[in-house]
């Protein structure tokens, strides 16, 4: 049995709650007088407000087991936040553009961070807080907490209970209330414990049912906390509304998406963007020629309708209540009907996929296939023991196929309630029963960016080792090794000017390229290009957060800057590069050369292959170095500075112009390695915003390098908060004309995502014509994501080779793979007499797939000109008979037939590249 600790200084806080009696019997005595009025307005409407909320969400060591649980939480609740490591927490800085802040069962902070947090309460911020906070601190640090909070965790109850709200009434009868508490949630309890008020101000705002008044919220002007573990195995009803309703007391509206700070791909979080005001823009100010503003001052700021989306996830496309009786409009049931239908299509063909691993090719329907001895291969413990369907399984599919049977003559009665309820219902089904078992086979990129802080956390190759034999357990097989960021290289360079300190004394490219290739793997070097500063690596390091790394600081002219004359980003606190510098160029040329001459590196990644993002429209662009207005000016006569949007043909050419110092970048990194290390592999990470919106934003036309061929593979960041959203963001993304000779790997973003949506956006880009999937980043691979990972696509951590060949290093062998894996899925279908398709029909396909197969396994065996001539002629031609031989199937499975089709096509694009890898470069 846990020890239960007498309360500390208990009498103390019995003489608080006296005198919060007190000032009750004395609110009530002077009501109708100025002392109660000014009383009322101090407690109930606490100040200040904020014209949007911007909520902060502490991470530790200690609440990290429960992290998933609490980010599960947080989504279900629509409330939009940014997740802020604790011992990330060094100075109020830190906190910028975060006006509330939660602290979820943190039981240890140090004296350091708690002066942190009170000068940044000093400020204006807001506390959330709950579980028993600070409880394991040094003294002192309780005692401001306390001062902070307005009260104290005195001891755990026994059992989960039930809070009470109560209200605060405005009149002696309280027939009204100016309570912002929630309604109490009928039969729900939480693990709580007794909270103590710390002041006079402290109000209790709901007690524990059936505990004599026992304190379970206790609010103050400035804090919120809640006598419970916030987000661990309580009522998901009772967390959700008690946050939504601490964050709503302080006013406004809570932001619509997460606020995270403009970094690219897979950076870590640095501060989000402050929101701020500015003067109706003017025109360009001119810009000495000498270069930079003092110091890259900040204090003018961006324009206020600037958003610099560069690490935001695309916000959730629906926000259905279940309770709601509110029309539902057709575009609303539109969305609703394409979510629920698109997400039974990815539960099925997740299924599909789990259970078909172990079939026997065979498409004969007189003698159906059998499960072939699952030798485990690939190392999954769970590769003889796929799901089925039958039980819970069976009930979701039926039950989310009767929801979109009903669910328009449930909008055609007016019944709107019923149709939400049923649709929610029916959603929630399928989330809990989500295949998350049996091996994913066929080959397919399964890429992780592998970033600084945890090569940092690591110390050592022995720590690096334990973090690459996760990775190996999980089936990852790319690994895009964070290189070279904020201006430092992660390994001892004789080009660069500085190793990253916080890995002086070890080389971890090195260690990093060692233990991939023993365990299988292969090893990218993840290098940031244009961006060399960074204000929140200066804060790891301590430095000013003004310093522009060693880069700038030893060649000020190389700098990048703004039509302001600054340098430092104003919004992301970056750095960057004037891409058109020969000199910077030329230096970023050395540090690829370098990283793959020394280094036995298998691929390069740029990242931050751009200009920062701009909005020219609101008179904020960027480009204005002295070797760009320089060339500029030679080339057209106009200094930069002086023209604006209002000049046309020439802004254009502005812009084509610095769009045209990255692509030539990049097509000079391109014959660098091509020419001196043909096997290394090129890939770019970027954004996926429409391509005229990218070029007039960051100048990134990455179509360019595609279709020339001089990139191999694109990862764009599709990062989003729904599945939905992320399909639609992919889907333009993929076409043969865009990509012409490259392969593309979308990518997940873990961090802000719940384990059962993760899952699904992995299968959702499965789904669609890609070579694989990336995942940022290895920090926030949770426990319950390595299980799933080991159990579906795992393999002995020792492996000397891949369970399967990866796209981008055998297109060819991959294509083959891809195809039987097909071909599995339509064998297994036909065996459980779920594949329908008529007799004719299946001989015809049976016929035509066996002959492509014999083709890419040729072309795999050997590949030629002619064996590739010949495939591609068979694809075509089973492609162009697919639809017709799938159309009974199609007419209930619409969403698996159209996957199926989606596969075919990425065959397609395997062998456009595999043409240009295997036999173009011979």
């Amino acid at each position: 049995m846990q020890q239960i600790n007498k309360p500390e200084q208990l009498p103390d806080a019995c003489s608080q709650v006296q005198k919060i009696r007190f000032f009750t019997f004395l609110q009530r005595v002077l009501i109708g007088t100025l002392a109660s009025t000014l009383l009322n307005l101090f407690i109930l409407f606490p100040s200040p407000s904020f014209a949007e909320v911007v909520l902060g969400v502490v991470r530790s060591s200690e609440n990290s087991p429960d992290w998933v649980k609490i980010t599960t939480r947080l989504w279900e609740s629509g409330i939009a936040y940014k997740p802020i490591n604790l011992e990330e927490i060094k100075n109020a800085a830190d906190l910028a553009g975060v006006n509330v802040l939660f602290l979820p069962n943190i039981e240890t902070l140090t004296p350091a961070q708690i002066k942190v947090l009170e000068a940044w309460a000093s400020q204006g911020g807001r506390l959330i807080a709950s579980g028993p906070v600070g409880r394991s601190s040094p003294a002192l640090v309780r005692q401001s907490l306390r001062s902070l909070l307005g009260a104290y965790w005195a001891f755990p109850l026994t059992q989960p209970a039930t809070p009470q709200p109560r209200s605060r009434c405005r009149d002696l009868a309280c027939t009204t209330s100016s309570s912002w508490v929630p309604p109490e949630q009928k039969n729900a309890s939480v693990q709580g414990g007794v909270l103590i008020p710390a002041d006079a101000n402290s109000q209790t705002i709901a007690t524990w049912k059936d505990s004599s008044g026992s304190s379970a919220a206790i609010a103050t002007d400035r804090a919120t906390y809640l006598g419970w573990r916030w987000g661990s195995d309580g009522s998901a009803n009772v967390d959700k509304a008690w946050l939504q309703a601490s964050i709503a007391r302080w006013g406004g509206t809570i932001a619509s998406q997460p606020v995270a700070p403009p970094t690219a791909a897979a950076t870590p979080l640095p501060n989000p963007p402050s929101r701020v005001t500015r003067n109706t823009p003017g025109s360009p100010r001119s810009i000495p020629l000498s270069g930079l503003s003092p110091s890259g001052a900040l204090s003018d700021p961006v324009p206020a309708t600037f958003t610099d989306p560069s690490d935001q996830s695309a916000p959730a496309g629906l926000d259905v209540q279940a309770n709601s009786n509110k029309p539902i409009v057709s575009i609303e049931a539109y969305l609703m009907r394409q979510e629920l239908t698109n997400l039974l299509g990815r539960f099925e063909s997740a299924l599909t996929a789990a259970n078909s691993a172990n079939t026997a090719v065979n498409l004969n329907a007189a003698t159906p296939p059998q499960l072939v001895a699952a030798s485990n291969s690939a190392g999954g413990p769970a590769a003889s023991r796929p799901p089925v369907l039958q039980g819970a399984t069976a009930r979701a599919i039926a039950q989310a196929r009767q929801v979109l049977q009903t669910f328009d003559q449930l909008l055609q009665e007016q019944n709107y309630a019923e149709a939400r309820k049923q649709w929610v219902e029916a959603r929630q089904l399928l989330w809990q029963n989500y295949p998350k078992e049996g091996q994913r086979v066929g080959a397919e990129i399964r890429a992780v960016w592998l970033d600084r802080g945890t090569i940092v956390a690591a110390r050592s190759e022995q720590g690096l080792a334990a973090v690459f034999d996760r990775l190996a357990a999980a089936g990852i097989n790319t690994v895009f090794f964070e290189t070279l960021n904020a201006g430092y290289t992660i390994y001892p360079s004789q080009v660069a000017p500085q190793q990253n300190p916080l890995t002086v004394g070890w080389d971890p490219l090195a260690s990093a390229v060692k233990l991939a290739h023993e365990r299988g793997m292969e090893l990218h070097a993840w290098v940031w290009v244009f961006a060399t500063g960074n204000k929140r690596h200066n804060t790891l390091i301590g430095k000013p957060s003004s310093y522009p790394g060693p880069v700038l600081s030893a060649h000020p002219q190389w700098a990048n800057i703004d039509n302001k004359g600054r340098t430092q980003h104003p919004n992301d606190g970056k750095f960057y590069l004037d891409p058109a510098n020969p000199e910077a160029r030329n230096y970023v040329l050395q540090i690829v050369s370098e990283i793959a001459n020394n280094y036995k590196v298998d691929g390069v990644q740029l990242d931050y292959i751009r200009y920062p993002f701009q909005d020219d429209n609101a008179n904020f662009t960027y480009g204005y170095g002295i070797a760009a207005r320089q060339q500029f000016r030679q080339l057209t006569g106009a200094d930069p500075v002086n023209i604006s949007p209002r000049d046309g043909s020439l802004w254009r050419q502005w812009v084509e112009f610095k769009t045209n110092q990255i692509n030539t970048f990049v097509a000079e990194v391109s014959q660098l390695l091509r020419q001196n290390y043909p096997r290394t592999i090129l890939s770019v990470a970027v954004f996926p915003h429409p391509e005229s919106q990218r070029i007039y934003k960051i100048q990134q036309n990455w179509e360019v390098w595609a279709r020339q061929g001089i990139v191999d593979l694109i990862v764009p960041m599709t990062y989003a908060l729904d599945t939905n959203r992320l399909q639609r963001i992919t889907e333009p993304l993929v076409k043969e004309q865009i990509l012409g000779s490259a392969l593309i790997s979308p990518s997940v973003k873990l961090l802000t995502l719940p384990e059962v949506v993760a899952i699904d956006q992995i299968q959702a880009l499965r789904d669609l014509p890609t070579g694989g999937y990336a995942i940022f980043a290895v920090e926030s691979i949770s426990s319950a994501m390595q299980g799933f990972f080991n159990r579906t696509q795992g393999r002995p951590v020792r492996s000397t080779s891949a369970a399967e060949p990866i796209p981008y290093r055998q297109p060819f062998a991959a294509a083959a793979s891809r195809y039987t894996a097909l071909k599995q899925e339509w064998s297994f279908l036909l065996a459980n007499n779920q594949l329908r398709v008529s007799e004719s029909e299946l001989k015809v396909l049976e016929s035509r797939s066996d002959e492509l197969a014999q083709a890419l396994s040729k072309l795999a065996a050997n590949p030629s000109t002619e064996s590739l001539a010949t495939a591609k002629r068979l694809l075509r031609s089973f492609q162009s008979q697919f639809q017709s031989s799938m159309r009974l199937h199609s007419a209930e499975n619409s969403y698996q037939v159209q996957t199926w089709q989606n596969r075919l096509e990425s065959l397609d694009m395997l062998l456009r590249y595999g043409e240009r890898m295997e036999l173009n470069r011979r």
